[in-house]
């Protein structure tokens, strides 16, 4: 018998349907090629499909113990919102630019140790969020950072990774700055120049965003960034950068499980990473829920074993 650290059997899947990216870090393609042999090699039943694939969700729940995420933050979040209430749990390959769900969980890059938590990691249910409907998990940015994201050549970024946001980032940062107007939970409002919606700690991968939010942790945390031109901007890009934006005394946090986005202009939204349109939106936590497989540590670490 495995058994966890705390002495609990611990899972012992052996049936993956691998749901792959075929764009999403072709550089680390291998990454995904070493797992599948090493879950083979274990005696497990790998199934890949391509991301087009059209999956019949009835039947996954009799064929399979688990639905493996091969690509980004997106990959994964258009898997969640096809899947019906209370089905599969979803494992990680991070492949993608960010990987911020990965960081998140501390599931690192070592094929072992990914093919390790696939098989025998804590199950733990995570709530998501709605942008005007549209599910989401880990982070929304209105103003500068949805702006950069619209901006960016997805052929660029399937080449070259994260020095393809470059243009977008400089053409976002010399762009006209949006009059952000937000509204939380019915009640306080605010104007701001860039807003961040965050349901995770880390932002775009390895960055910290926030020490108030956390996949273990009920609500939302939302940033409030003032207007002020681009030395301003700069300055809270650095800040986000070095891990240190809720030390500018500028930057309101406000703890919200509910807020509502508006501008007189469009002004640009990203949700997980992928391009979301224009305000307005309006963003509530609680639903869908998303049960992911995490390392063991983890799910330790944050009480949820």
């Amino acid at each position: 018998m495995i058994e966890t650290s705390t002495g609990r059997p611990r899972p012992n899947r052996t049936r993956f349907l691998l749901y792959e990216n075929p764009i999403a870090g072709v550089a680390r393609r291998t990454l995904t090629d070493d797992v599948v042999t090493i879950l083979q090699r274990e005696g497990c039943h790998v199934v890949r499909q391509p991301r087009q694939a059209d999956l019949t969700w009835d039947r996954l729940g009799r064929d399979y113990d688990a639905i493996i995420s091969a690509g980004g933050d997106g990959t994964l979040r258009h898997i969640a919102s096809r899947m019906p209430p209370d089905s599969l749990p979803i494992g990680i390959i991070p492949r993608g630019t960010g990987n911020v769900l990965a960081e998140e969980i501390g599931l690192g890059r070592s094929p072992a140790r990914i093919a390790a938590t696939l098989r025998h990691g804590t199950v733990i249910s995570i709530a998501g969020a709605r942008a005007n409907g549209e599910p989401f998990y880990l982070m929304a940015g209105i103003g500068f950072d949805g702006e950069a994201v619209r901006r960016l050549n997805l052929e660029a970024k399937q080449k070259w990774g994260k020095p393809a946001y470059t243009r977008p980032v400089l053409a976002a940062l010399t762009g006209v700055e949006p009059r952000l107007h937000v509204e939380a939970d019915g009640g306080r409002e605010t104007e701001g120049g860039w807003v961040l919606v965050a349901n995770a700690r880390r932002y775009g991968g390895s960055f910290e965003l926030s020490k108030h939010a956390g996949l273990d942790r009920p609500g939302l945390v939302v940033y409030l960034l003032p207007r002020g031109g681009i030395v301003r901007r700069l300055a809270h890009l650095t800040a986000l950068g070095l891990g240190a934006l809720e030390r500018l005394p500028n930057v309101a946090i406000w703890p919200v499980r509910e807020v509502a986005i508006t501008s007189a202009f469009p002004a640009a939204v990203q949700i997980d990473g992928d391009r979301f349109g224009t305000v307005p939106v309006h963003i509530k936590w609680g639903e869908p829920r998303l049960s992911v497989i995490v390392p063991e540590d983890y799910a330790a670490r944050t009480g949820a074993m």
